[in-house]
Formats: C-alpha cells, sequence, structure tokens
C-alpha cells in the first residue's frame, strides 16, 4: 500500500506550481493560511529523494523564510490584540 502511496506523489514541478500560487496568495492578501499551505507543499519537494538538489534547496530555504515571518507576525499579534479598540460601554 505504500508503494501506491508513493506513485500518488505528483512530481515536484506540481508541487512548486501550487506552491507558488498559495504564495502569490499570501503575499497579495497576507492570508496565513495560504503562507502555510505553500511550507507544506515546499515541505513535500524537501522530502522528494529524486528532486532535484537545487530546487529542494530553494524549497527549504522558502520554508525557513515562510516559517519565520509567521513566527514573527505571531509574536505581533498579542501585542495588536492588547490594544483597546473601543471603549466600554459606560
Amino acid at each position: 500500500m505504500e508503494e501506491n502511496a508513493l506513485q500518488d506523489e505528483p512530481p515536484p514541478a506540481r508541487l512548486v506550481a501550487g506552491a507558488l500560487a498559495h504564495l502569490a496568495r499570501h503575499m497579495t492578501t497576507g492570508c496565513p493560511r495560504a503562507a502555510e499551505l505553500a511550507a507544506l507543499l515546499l515541505e513535500r519537494v524537501v522530502a522528494d529523494a529524486d528532486a532535484d538538489p537545487h530546487l529542494r534547496a530553494h524549497a527549504r530555504e522558502l520554508v525557513d523564510i515562510l516559517e519565520r515571518d509567521q513566527a514573527t507576525d505571531a509574536r505581533r499579534l498579542p501585542l495588536m490584540d492588547a490594544r483597546p479598540t473601543s471603549r466600554a460601554a459606560h
């Protein structure tokens, strides 16, 4: 059964195409879920031993950047949540 799962894996080019689509959405809208999906697809490229080594290295670099950005955003959110958004009702 595991052998069938490996045969069903999309080729690296399709994974990269999907990752680029999610990355573009993240860059234009700031959607954190799009960044997560891009990173997940890129991780699959990194894990693909048959993929070009340069492609794998660049995919790893992008995953690291996305994860670093998400960590930065996560640290920034509590600061934003602490700001009052409206006055409390009397």
